[in-house]
Formats: structure tokens, sequence, C-alpha cells
């Protein structure tokens, strides 16, 4: 509390005690109207004296540096009547004069000022402590013809905004700190990460402009390969704590008021043309005004008001994902769970539970889930001539369609029963019959026969069998359909999992492969399984720099075949790191190994006469041909490596080496995969045969000339089972 005394309305000499913020240290003394409006204008000189400030200093001089100067916290009570009376005398010069020199910004909450209780009042009484670009356009006069709004609380007003202006873009982002590496992987696993993106004007200042929609995309994409943009890593790492901040303001917000911000900062409209057309929308929880209601109260037409209309839904279209909105996901998952039950009984819960201020109809919860890219898990049904909310009739319906999504995305194609154990993974089970009926109903996705699925996003470049196929076609074409399976394996064996850690990816057997390009507009396949682009296609502007580099080295061979050490020489002299050799030359897909120690390009026909001049040059033997392996790892764990023959699905059994049959016959092995979802048992019987793999082959695409390894833990008794090639042998038994 501040006792002053300072001349009033009626000329007379008024004491009163204060509780105002205005006349301490933090804000300045005028605000940036008034000093510069009067920087011309020298201070009495016992002010500057008792302030500290140079002779001759102006009002220009009383801002939040004034406080430096003196090394007070507070105005005195002399130095505050100066400044009230200046202000009560000059009111009607000052009165057209606006009172803030620059457009407030829109997430800038004046609501969260620590105003008086005497001004906060003020504000209310006026409307203020809404939208920022009402506030921007206020003059002094807006502010003296609210009631009970005098001078200490338009000075108070003032100054607090400007100090809170200047505080959020100089100080507030310095006790935050970048995330580091981990930290910043870290953060896949929170929720919002598929619900931001630099599309949404509510986050884009703090997103750095890339091609991926979302924060989880372009973490993605920028780990994903060798070469990493650490540039756009380090600004996003910088971000992250602000938009951190942010989003727990959004998250605060009741469903109306999180459903207004978002429209305010995508339409840029304030006042009474955005209530307009929130109430137009719906998006306040009542029933949706008309085009006409709209233009009378705007005073414009009907057709001005469709075009503003139509404006916004080219914004809200042009974001590819589900805009963060957590009140509405709270709101949708509360009624799905409470249905069925009566639109007037749902629009009340909402209010009860906290998730909207007000009563919010169920038609508009469901329409601004529409409009912000969600497939509402409720409907409006009519029941016996009354309408009730109702729930999906599948279970976790936007989870199946994100997983599936996801899946399709990240391996081309998926199936249903990866996605079921996907869901089952993140304990949301939903069986096979559910996950096909939720993608057949509800989404979007193209079947590729009865399970297997792919879905075409958007933005094709974000479409990864088509990418790793566009690279292999740009070195050679036409290429055999079981030549590129080979090259998405060698890719898909590097990239590991969907994410930037989840689920490993999904290699499809030929005939989905097959079933994908001929659906597919820019490639072509003949009656012989022969793959071509529509379009032709240059390496130099498929491939990455590393990648282009090999395929160099390699055409400029005779026979387009080198060894190992020729090749790496090669490429060393072309200036490419040799651990980043070693990374291209396994991963590639563009790259084939053809043989011990022998190297071409995939989809190049190689003269076998080269091949062998190699191999002999380099005094190679024939790598023998293995139908069957084991051994045991370095865990201990007995290994066992299988070659899948034509005909395997359903009825696969695979011998049991007489060496090791005494470790394993008779007995019964838990099948898990990597990811560790099991895929039933493995038995054997007393003659050494195995059998119980159909499960796994099945759900994982095997096709033949596959390897399936088995490792045995005989004490967990448990079996896991993975797929690969030649190379993933080799690495199991380098020796052989």
């Amino acid at each position: 509390m501040i006792a002053t005394t300072f001349i009033g309305r009626n000329g007379k000499m008024v004491d009163k005690r204060f509780d105002n913020r205005w006349g301490a240290e933090g804000a300045p003394l005028l605000p940036q109207s008034l000093r510069d409006a009067w920087q011309a204008e020298p201070l009495p000189r016992w002010m500057g004296a008792e302030l500290k400030l140079d002779d001759g200093s102006t009002a220009a001089a009383l801002d939040q540096s004034v406080w430096a100067r003196s090394e007070a916290s507070t105005v005195n009570d002399r130095q505050r009547n100066f400044l009230l009376n200046l202000v009560t005398a000059r009111r009607s010069e000052i009165g057209s004069l606006r009172v803030f020199t620059q457009p407030l910004p829109y997430w800038l909450d004046v609501k969260a000022l620590p105003f008086s209780t005497r001004t906060r009042n003020c504000l209310i009484n006026g409307n203020l402590l809404g939208g920022a670009e009402r506030i921007s356009s206020l003059t002094f006069t807006n502010l003296f013809d609210i009631p009970s709004m005098g001078v200490v609380s338009v000075l108070e007003f003032a100054c607090l905004v400007e100090a809170a202006l200047e505080r959020t873009t100089t100080a507030a982002p310095e006790p935050r700190h970048a995330l580091t590496n981990d930290e910043l992987l870290g953060i896949v696993t929170e929720p919002w990460v598929e619900q931001v993106g630099p599309a949404d004007p509510r986050f884009s200042d703090l997103i750095p402009p890339r091609p991926q929609a979302t924060v989880l995309e372009m973490l993605d994409a920028l780990t994903s390969g060798p070469d990493s943009d650490a540039q756009a890593l380090a600004q996003l790492a910088q971000a992250v704590p602000e938009l951190r901040s942010r989003l727990e303001h959004v998250a605060a917000l009741p469903l109306e008021a999180q459903l207004e911000d978002f429209l305010r900062a995508l339409s840029r409209l304030e006042g009474v043309r955005l209530r307009a057309l929130i109430d137009r929308l719906g998006w306040g929880g009542t029933a949706p005004i008309t085009l006409e209601e709209a233009g009378e109260r705007l005073g414009i037409t009907r057709e001005r008001v469709r075009q503003l209309q139509e404006k916004l839904t080219n914004r809200l279209n042009a974001i590819s994902f589900p805009a963060y909105m957590p009140k509405l996901d709270e709101a949708l998952q509360l009624l799905a769970a409470a249905s069925p039950l009566n639109v007037e009984t749902a629009a009340t819960l909402l209010k009860q539970k906290g998730v909207a201020s007000v009563s919010f109809h169920p038609a508009c919860v469901i329409a601004a889930a529409i409009a912000c890219g969600r497939k509402p898990p409720i409907k409006l049904q009519t029941v016996k001539k009354r309408a009730i909310v109702a729930a999906s009739e599948i279970q976790h319906a936007d989870a199946i369609l994100s997983v599936a999504y996801r899946q399709a995305h990240a391996s081309g194609a998926s199936n249903v029963g990866e996605v079921a154990a996907e869901m089952a993974a993140k304990q949301m089970p939903a069986d096979d019959g559910e996950v096909r009926h939720a993608l057949r109903e509800l989404s979007e996705v193209e079947f590729l026969g009865e399970e297997w699925f792919c879905h075409r996003p958007t933005n094709p470049e974000r479409d990864r069998l088509r990418n790793v196929t566009r690279k292999m076609l740009s070195v050679a074409s036409p290429i055999e359909l079981a030549t590129i399976r080979e090259g998405l394996r060698r890719e898909y064996r590097y990239r590991g999992h969907r994410g930037v850690k989840s689920w490993s990816l999904l290699v499809p057997p030929r005939w989905v492969l097959l079933a994908y390009y001929e659906a597919h507009p820019e490639f072509a396949i003949d009656q012989n399984n022969m793959l071509m682009p529509v379009d032709p296609l240059d390496y130099r502007v498929e491939l990455a720099l590393n990648d282009a580099i090999l395929v160099d080295v390699l055409r400029s061979s005779p026979a387009c075949v080198l060894d190992r050490a020729s090749l790496a020489a090669e490429c060393a002299r072309r200036s490419m790191n040799m651990n980043t050799f070693s990374l291209y030359l396994t991963y590639s897909p563009v790259i084939m190994h053809i043989g011990t120690d022998v190297w071409s390009l995939r989809g190049v026909r190689v003269d076998p006469a080269a091949v062998e001049a190699v191999r002999s040059a380099n005094a190679l033997r024939q790598k023998e041909k293995r139908v069957l392996d084991h051994g045991w790892t370095a865990n201990g764990e007995l290994w066992l490596a299988a070659r899948l023959p034509a005909a395997h699905a359903g009825n696969l059994v695979v011998g049991i080496p007489g060496a090791i049959q005494h470790y394993l016959s008779r007995r019964q092995f838990d099948a898990i995969d990597e990811d560790g979802v099991k895929h039933g048992s493995v038995r054997i019987n007393d003659e050494g045969s195995s059998y119980g793999f159909a499960p796994f082959l099945r759900q994982r695409g095997a096709d033949e000339g596959d390897i399936m390894i088995i490792e045995f833990n005989l004490s967990d008794e448990t079996a896991l089972l993975r797929l690969g090639n030649d190379e993933l042998l080799d690495e199991m038994s380098p020796e052989v």
C-alpha cells in the first residue's frame, strides 16, 4: 500500500491509499506513447536531480532504465504527484493518442498481469481483458471513459502491459535452457508432438520452418539418416522450453477459450468480428448462427461473411495434423465414455466436469473436432424421436487409425495383425476384427488384399516406400520385384524403427509390393514383375550425396563390379568419410552385395565373368551355399538359421540338427519377435522337428528365400524369431 496526495478531478487535494503497481521498480513511469509525445519537454530540475538523470532530461528518460539510474525501488510522493498531475492537466491533449505505440502480440496474456484490484475491476468493466487487437487500438479517451478509471489506473494499465511486453521479448527466454540431444529425443513420448507443427499459427514463431508437418515428423527426419541437420536440431532444442510453456498455457484454458484462442490466431480477427465468426461456427458451445445473422451483427452482407468463413476453412485445411486442443480431446473422451445420454445432459456434463466453463452442445463438440482434424468417436443419433449422443461402435478408433497410418507411412504398407499387436502394446487392445472394421469403415487406407493395406499421405514425399523405390529406380530401370524388396530390406534395416524410437519396420512381401506399385501413379510394372518409373528419374536428384558417390564410383568400373577395398579407396579419394562409407555400404538400398567381397549397383545386370574375375583377383573362395546353420550367441543362447521355401505359410517345419537336438527335443518355447510381441509357441518333437512359426511368418510378411533366425533361450524357454537375408546370417556366423 502506498499513501499519496494528488489533485483530483474537482481540483482539490486528495489523500488516499492505493494498492496499485504503478510507480515501482519493474515498469516505466510513463508509457512509450507519452514519452514520445513529451520527449522535447525537459523535466523539472528537481525531478532530474532526484532520479539522477542528466541535466536537461525529458520525459523520454522515464522508461524502465530510470530505476537503474536512481537506484530506488519506488517513486516518492513528490515525484508521484508531479506525474499524476501532469497527465491530469493534459488529459484533453492526449485523448486521441493511442496508448500503445505498437500492436500487442496475440499471445500476450493481459489477464495474467499483476494489476491492482481497482484497476482490474475497471478493465473488467471496460471488457479490456480479452483480445490483443482491441487493446492495441485503445486511446487514452477510451480508458478515461471507463467508469471509475482514473489517472493512476490508466498509468498502471499502460505501464504494466508495456513492461510485460518487454519481458516476453527480452528477459523471459533467459531462464530457459536448450535441451540436450537426449532430452530432445525424449520428447517423442510426450502426447503433443503429433499435434504441434509450424502450420499452427499459435506455435509457428517457435518451430523451425521445415517440410515435415509435426514436431514428431521433424525429429524423425532430422535424426533418421547419417546427414542430420544439426542447426535445425539446435533451433528446435532451443525452442522446446518456451513451446512447453505455451502449451501449458493453452492446456489451462477451458474448451471454448482454447477454440477462441486457436480461431483468433488462425483468422487474425478480434472483437465483434471474431465473436461473430465463433458463433457462426458454433465454437462457443451454442447452435451456429446463420450467415444472415452474422452479417447483421457486423453490418456486412452474408456473402462477405461466407468469404470470411471460407478463408478460415482453407487455413484449417492447410493444417494436415490434429491441432493441439487437449480440452477438445477430453470432451470427446468424456462424452464417449458417458454415452448414451441426451444432448442436454451432455452439454451440462462438460461444464460440470470443468472441460468447459459454459454448457457446450455436443453437436458443437463434433463440429469443432472435425474442423480441428479429428474423427469424433461420438455421433448424434435419433432414438425414438429424441436426440442422443452415442459412442462410436469401435473403441480406440482414433488410436487404431493413428497407428495404422503411422505404420503404413513408415513401411509403405502394413497389416491388420500388426496394428492389433501395437494397439495391445499400448494397453488399448483391439482384436483383428475391430481393427479391420475400423480401417474399412472409418479410415482412408487402401487395402491390398484382405489383411494388408497402404495409406498414401497428402504429401507423397512422406511415403517412405515410394521414396526408397525412386532411389533404386533412378540408378537402374527396370528392376525385378524381388531385387527391389531386398533393397527395401537394407534401407529398413538401417532405419530400424518407425519414428525416432518405436515399432520395427516391415518389409512387405512381394505380392503386397506388386499391388502397391500397380496402384501407384508413379510406377509401372510389367507381366514379368519388372518395375520401372513412369517418368525418368535422375539419381543426382533422388539420392543423397554419399549414395551418389557410391553410384559414380561403381559406374566408373567397366563391369560395374568392385571389391570393398577398391570401392573404399575410390570413395575416400572423393572425400567420403570411411565411417560413412561403411554405413552406406551396409544399408544403402542402391547397393547390391552379389557375393563375398563383391559389390555392384542394385538392378544393374552384371557379367558373371566379371564377378569371377573380382573373386579371383582377391583370392576369394566361393561362398558356400547354406540351407541351415546353427551356433551359440555371445549371451549363451542357441541359434538356428533356416531359409524359407516357396510354400512355407501355415505348416513350416524346421529340422533341428542332430548335434543340438538333445538341448531342444520334447520342449516348448514361447515365440516372440524383436518388439516383444508374442506369436504363440514353437514346439520340438522327439524326432527334432520344430513347428509353430506360422503366426510370426504371416504377420511379419515373410517371403520365399528369407532367412529365419531362431534364438532359443534355454532357461527362460523363449524363442526369439527374426527375419533377414544372407547378410544377417553372415553377422551370426561370420566364419562360415
